[in-house]
């Protein structure tokens, strides 16, 4: 199940990747064309086996090594998931400036990301050591999981998909007041079955199938991408659980929200609560 909806979050943004750089490939040079080809499955090979995980980090996440003093203000956490049997020995921390929420999250074989929000609120003591150690653990546990390991190779060979899905949603953002772009997204299968018959009728066949999957994705891949980020939470809950810290994590999560949502993943992480038996005391005889 975590294999196939893996494929299903990646597969669609890996195959119009593809295709987009065949479409631009095909307007360069030829040489230049089959350069930039070369480097970038080197890039993806490099980062799929784990060399230039640091680098890639910080590039794809924006995030960079600890300072002295993030560390020291982390290190009870480290020294606590230690003490649960997490092996934080093996893994390197970094941390994303300007990420407000309080957040670890995993990335490639061994690298923890940790948000600017996380160490201010370590920082300024405004979470309990247990709970600190909890949302970091989380983080860890994807990481220990193996679930992230090839996600670094496969957000750069995706970068081609994410830059024009970043297009859309920025013109949709800046256009949403009118109706006409309303309509058009709601609508969106009729626009983009209109542009492929255009292309089509000029004989444009791989633009007419690319305008074809891109329509067809933009309705599958959100499900997708919200299955396998449940699937991340899922694991992370469990490693969390399995390091004893799962009561501290519920706590830290009823303290964010109250949502029915929240309320069910407390549920799933400690369990139904526990009643006392009840039974019927017969009088002496």
């Amino acid at each position: 199940m975590t294999t196939m909806r893996k494929v299903g979050a990646y597969g669609p943004a890996v195959v119009v990747s593809m295709l987009l750089a065949f479409v631009v490939g095909a307007v360069l040079p030829a040489t230049v064309g089959l350069a930039v080809f070369v480097c970038g499955l080197a890039t993806m090979l490099v980062l799929l086996v784990g060399a230039g995980e640091s680098a890639a980090v910080r590039v794809l996440f924006r995030a960079r090594e600890l300072s002295s003093a993030e560390a020291a203000a982390l290190a009870p956490a480290v020294a606590l998931l230690c003490q649960h049997g997490v092996p934080m020995g093996t893994l390197r921390l970094q941390v994303r400036d300007g990420a407000v929420p309080i957040t670890a999250v995993g990335a490639g074989r061994s690298t923890v990301v940790v948000s600017a929000g996380l160490v201010a609120a370590v920082r300024d003591r405004q979470l309990p050591l247990d709970q600190e150690a909890a949302v970091l653990g989380h983080g860890a546990g994807v990481v220990l999981s193996g679930a992230v390991r090839s996600d670094l190779a496969l957000e750069f060979w995706t970068l081609p998909w994410q830059a024009l899905r970043g297009l859309a949603d920025g013109l949709l953002l800046a256009f949403r007041w009118l109706p006409p772009v309303r309509w058009a997204w709601t609508g969106r299968f009729i626009v983009a079955a209109i542009a492929a018959a255009q292309a089509g009728a000029v004989q444009k066949w791989l633009v007419a199938a690319i305008i074809t999957l891109v329509g067809a994705l933009s309705y599958l891949v959100s499900p997708w991408e919200r299955a396998w980020a449940t699937t991340i939470r899922e694991l992370g809950d469990e490693q969390v659980r399995q390091a004893g810290l799962a009561e501290a994590l519920s706590r830290f999560l009823l303290r964010c929200s109250s949502s029915p949502e929240v309320h069910e993943r407390v549920h799933a992480l400690t369990g139904p609560a526990q009643r006392p038996q009840l039974a019927v005391v017969a009088p002496r005889a």
